[in-house]
């Protein structure tokens, strides 16, 4: 089985206690494999889909983990798309459910569960077709600003560490995950530059601006200074803050990345996603640059992704339009 990292605790037995090859396989399931592939990100969000996948399928009594996947069949998989339909789920969605169904049929292949006659059928299935308007909001340059006004106005450690992620996260147009995984190791003060780790397990250089730089750098100088005499800095970039202002030894999570957003969009009177942060600095570039730009700093593979990221809101597409007067 490729890709798997299997660890095995060796004891005094006999040979009549040691494990035959077939009762091994019988343990394996390709779900576990498969979810054992993906980054620990994807790996919270496939186990719910699989799991939400199960309960339509009819195996809400089951654990995932003991379903049989390797028994599925493409009808199985087409009523499944059929649910998501009726209860209005986005051709997006549609296709992550698929994904990860097909992920794991590619591990039951790849196990000798099913023929690959068996494989082929299974990923010819599809999700449900066409797609939808972008969702998400553009966070103008005004807006930023606002923001950083208010984290300035916190006397808290909590100020300058949301000013520092909101400045990364705008100005490099990374992930949260990926801010969340960041290490002081991976930052480059000189260059302004920070060596991601990003789907697909797949190393990239981003680049920030001097402002963004200039937050972190005063989020982490007021973290050093917290330390007692004799400790070392963390090796991580952004800490937990616990009430009372207590900066914590802990890395920072994705939920509190999404908590800062929300909670700083409220204090300017706006609703903000992590993900608005990505598609305003995408959205940005294209404006000021081009498409391939855009596309080269978001690091995405296939251009129409990054079009999709472009939400100029519908004023803007009419001053487009206008220009075209006789």
């Amino acid at each position: 089985m490729t890709g798997a990292c299997v660890f095995i605790h060796f004891k005094a037995v006999s040979l009549i206690d040691l494990p035959t090859t077939e009762s091994i396989v019988s343990k394996a399931n390709p779900l576990t494999l498969y979810l054992a592939r993906l980054a620990p990100s994807s790996q919270l969000t496939m186990r719910y889909v699989l799991q939400d996948a199960a309960d339509r399928l009819d195996f809400e009594d089951m654990n995932i983990e003991e379903i049989p996947w390797h028994e599925l069949q493409p009808e199985d998989v087409i009523a499944l798309v059929a649910t998501l339909r009726e209860d209005g789920y986005a051709p997006n969605t549609s296709s992550l459910y698929v994904n990860a169904v097909r992920g794991v049929m590619n591990e039951a292949w790849r196990m000798s569960l099913i023929s690959q006659e068996h494989l082929l059928k299974m990923r010819s299935v599809k999700g449900i077709a066409g797609t939808r308007l972008p969702q998400g909001r553009n966070l103008k340059r005004t807006l930023i600003r606002d923001l950083m006004e208010v984290c300035a106005a916190d006397p808290r450690p909590q100020g300058l560490r949301d000013a520092a992620i909101i400045g990364i996260l705008y100005g490099s147009g990374m992930r949260k995950s990926e801010s969340v995984n960041l290490d002081l190791a991976q930052v480059d003060f000189t260059e302004r530059s920070l060596c991601v780790t990003a789907k697909g397990n797949k190393q990239l250089i981003k680049y920030a601006p001097a402002w963004a730089f200039a937050k972190l750098d005063a989020w982490l100088e007021l973290r050093r200074s917290q330390l007692k005499e004799g400790e070392t800095d963390d090796p991580f970039l952004f800490n937990r803050i616990r009430r009372g202002s207590h900066i914590t030894r802990e890395r920072i999570t994705k939920h509190a990345i999404y908590y800062i957003a929300r909670q700083r969009g409220a204090q300017v009177g706006v609703k903000i996603m992590p993900h608005d942060f990505r598609r305003s600095f995408i959205t940005r570039v294209i404006e000021e640059h081009d498409l391939s730009i855009a596309q080269k700093l978001a690091h995405h593979s296939n251009i129409q992704t990054t079009a999709n990221y472009d939400v100029r809101d519908d004023n803007e597409r009419r001053r487009a339009v206008d220009r075209f007067d006789l």
